[in-house]
């Protein structure tokens, strides 16, 4: 049985509280090991007392961070392979195997970028500006690019492992990182970490500790920025504080319009990947269709094609639809749940509403299901898509494109088939992270006379 410990101080410790990880058929997975909030303040000051120097290049960490990326990728840790890591990530999530599998690839290979990925963070893409705290413009004026503390907290989900190559991120520029796992996920993190353990990364600047809800404002407490993923609950718990960057659900939308159509059986394949990739678990999988003029055959066609997604096993390969481990919690999502072999699914499928202020449009499902609404072909669909964390569209109305580009509340715009769950290691997701655990002075140093 697979057992995740806590992590401080630069090594694994046992806890009596001892919490049982099951699966989606009620069978143990795993022993999880909490930590009381208690243990919060004294990790964060543990790890205060090995961060990085003041102006310390972490340049050297960036081939151990790629070295780690290697280990997870294929070596056996803890004696677990890649695939039984894929395999219990499905057992505890629900999520697909062949998603758990490639998901772990991709954290995987943006580790072994990482130097490519941090140049998303950097100031002008200047990798320099990460080593030496300075950026230096064309005429050779500087200004300083200093960090905003040492210690970053993080509350993870468990809809996607990739998610945990933000807090490497920070390791990678020089911040410390305190870690709660999502509960159906401490897996993949305690995978990381001893991978980057193996590879030679100075782990006192870690802590991995599993625990409840009553961890986190602990966590925003003692840490100097805390990122942090979770929905309306957790939102209003923390989301104001202005030390947290909250990520919630993403509300991502496709925007169709009809003329735009070139090749009918192209887009339909197109929308049903927008809708169906990593199971819909995504906060960048579309969560709705907005279409533009004639969509009768479109919307029926894409509805035809959800509804025939057959409900496996998530163990099995072929799998497309996530397992969920709480029949009641199914049960209240507008499209209901429904049981095979045994197992609780939401259905896949595609809801038409009358209108985009009918519910349930809009309403997020981590589960390849969305809503669609039919709209006249001149009306303004700003309304529609203003809130959404990622708007892909299918369009030659170019003041849409702008107007979607300038409007603050939508973070990604994609163009033509580039889906909204798309993304590059390091890319904005909402924002740079580096944004918000970096901030940019005025410096000047001059020798005296």
């Amino acid at each position: 049985m697979a057992e995740v410990p806590i992590w401080r101080a630069g090594r694994a410790q046992t806890s009596l509280d001892i919490r049982s990880l099951t699966s989606y058929r009620g069978e143990t997975v795993a022993r999880v090991h909490q930590a009381p909030a208690l243990l919060i303040h004294r990790a964060v000051v543990e790890l205060r007392k090995t961060a990085a120097a003041p102006g310390e290049d972490p340049a050297p960490l960036w081939p151990l961070i790629a070295r780690a990326g290697e280990l997870l990728a294929d070596a056996d840790i803890g004696g677990c392979s890649p695939d039984e890591h894929a395999r219990l990530v499905t057992l505890a999530t629900g999520a697909p195997y062949s998603d758990a599998r490639r998901a772990l690839a991709e954290l995987a290979a943006g580790l072994q970028g990482v130097a490519a990925a941090l140049r998303w963070q950097a100031p002008h893409g200047d990798l320099q500006a990460v080593s030496t705290h300075h950026v230096t413009h064309p005429d050779g004026k500087q200004y300083a690019w200093v960090p905003q503390g040492q210690v970053l907290g993080f509350i993870a989900p468990s809809n996607h492992p990739a998610v945990h190559l933000t807090w490497v991120l920070a390791l990678a520029m020089g911040w410390s990182v305190l870690l709660r796992p999502g509960a159906d996920d401490p897996l993949t993190p305690w995978r990381l970490a001893q991978a980057l353990d193996a590879a030679g990364f100075p782990m006192a600047r870690f802590a991995l500790l599993s625990g409840g809800h009553d961890l986190v404002p602990a966590i925003v407490a003692a840490c100097d920025r805390t990122v942090a993923y979770g929905g309306r609950t957790l939102d209003a718990l923390i989301g104001q504080d202005r030390r947290v960057l909250f990520n919630g659900p993403g509300h991502s939308k496709v925007l169709v319009d009809a003329p735009a159509v070139a090749d009918p059986t192209a887009t339909i394949d197109f929308l049903v990947d927008c809708i169906v990739h990593d199971g819909g678990r995504k906060c960048t999988c579309a969560s709705a269709l907005v279409v533009r003029g004639d969509a009768e055959s479109l919307i029926s066609t894409l509805a035809e094609r959800l509804n025939a997604i057959p409900l496996l096993d998530p163990l099995d390969p072929a799998a497309q639809v996530p397992a969920w481990k709480d029949p009641q919690a199914a049960a209240q999502t507008p499209p209901g749940a429904v049981t095979a072999d045994g197992i609780t699914f939401v259905k896949p499928g595609l809801e038409r509403c009358p209108s985009p202020d009918t519910a349930p449009f809009g309403a997020e499902v981590p589960a390849p299901w969305a809503t669609a609404v039919a709209l006249p072909a001149s009306v303004d669909v700003m309304p529609v898509l203003h809130g959404s964390l990622a708007v892909s569209l299918i369009t030659a109305d170019d003041r849409l494109k702008q107007a979607c580009l300038f409007d603050p509340t939508i973070r990604k715009v994609y163009c033509g088939h580039v889906p909204p769950w798309y993304t590059e290691p390091g890319a904005p997701h909402q924002g740079r992270l580096s944004e918000f655990l970096f901030t940019s002075k005025s410096h000047r140093e001059v020798s005296p006379p």
